[in-house]
């Protein structure tokens, strides 16, 4: 059975099962974060946010879901721009009496969502038996403005926040996870670095996530030439170039090799890998490389803990299995 609480009752309880010692919160540990894990009657949480910049946050959420719960929130006014990396799980949304928003939807692995939603009462559905596991970019309306003023290239839905007319609500899933994205989001969660450093390298794989999603929003809006150009046939030889690519990684063709091979030139081989697969085909082989490298150390039983390359962004150490099938 499901059942249903107010958001801040929620809260409530979870600080509770904090205080009793089923869990803590972590300030600062970097001097600009939060981390946080609670074991409750209806999940076992962990969380992170860093504030990247004045406006401009991260947050990783990995959630085991042990009993049905419809959660009923409020957002105010102040609500920003939300962008979500789905890596497991799915989560269920009913948004009554929105104007322009589908009245029910859902947010699944393997797919991004960017949204706007100030101001408006939801019910988020996490159902029982499930891991959730997600990243989200977060940013307020000054932040996206002091990016610069050229919104021409941005879809509608966006170019609304350069202007001086009433706001729209929005809801938009911006496609699935490329590789690119998936890329950053392994790189996000096995940040190398600690301080200043790991800042200034979490903001720019946040700023690459917003780049690569809003290219590709951007794109299904208004696809380029090239896009509208590519036939049947040329995705049928553009999956061809990366079975091969993936046949030898280590010893790849040279691209001209690789266009002669499945035939296409080498401009429409680069510009097709970048739009059908989200990243370059050098891009593309340094993921299935670092694949390949994790392969190998979970062939070893080599744990984290003793990877040189190991994670120093709090996490829990279990999030590899279930993110590596996510973007399998």
């Amino acid at each position: 059975m499901t059942e249903a609480i107010a958001h801040d009752t929620y809260r409530q309880q979870w600080e509770e099962s904090v205080a009793a010692g089923n869990g803590e919160i972590l300030y600062g540990k970097d001097g600009f974060d939060c981390v946080g894990r609670c074991d409750h009657y209806y999940s076992q949480d962990y969380f992170w946010e860093i504030q990247l910049r004045p406006g401009f946050w991260l947050e990783f959420i990995d959630d085991e879901i042990h009993r049905s719960l419809d959660l009923l929130t409020e957002h105010d006014e102040s609500m920003p721009l939300v962008s979500k990396f789905y890596l497991s799980g799915h989560h269920p949304v009913l948004t009554p009496n929105v104007k322009g928003v589908n009245q029910e939807y859902e947010e699944k692995a393997g797919q991004s969502y960017l949204f706007f939603l100030p101001d408006i009462q939801e019910i988020e559905r996490f159902p029982v038996h499930q891991r959730l596991q997600l990243v989200k970019v977060c940013f307020d309306l000054d932040y996206l403005r002091s990016l610069g003023a050229d919104s021409n290239v941005l879809p509608d839905e966006l170019q609304q926040f350069f202007g001086d007319k009433p706001l729209t609500r929005f809801h938009c899933a911006t496609g699935a996870l490329t590789l690119a994205m998936q890329a950053a989001l392994r790189q996000i969660l096995d940040c190398p670095y600690q301080g200043i450093i790991k800042r200034l390298f979490l903001e720019s794989k946040a700023l690459e996530l917003l780049t690569l999603q809003l290219h590709q929003w951007a794109e299904q809006h208004n696809p380029s030439t090239d896009s509208r150009t590519l036939h049947a046939d040329d995705v049928e030889r553009l999956y061809h170039a990366r079975e091969i690519l993936m046949h030898d990684i280590q010893n790849p063709p040279s691209l001209m090799d690789l266009a002669r091979q499945v035939g296409l030139n080498d401009y429409k081989l680069k510009a097709g890998f970048r739009q059908i697969f989200g990243t370059t085909v050098f891009g593309y082989l340094q993921t299935c490389r670092m694949e390949r490298a994790k392969q190998l150390l979970a062939e070893r039983q080599l744990s984290i803990a003793r990877s040189p390359t190991r994670s120093v962004t709090p996490a829990r150490a279990d999030f590899v299995t279930p993110l590596n099938s996510a973007m399998a």
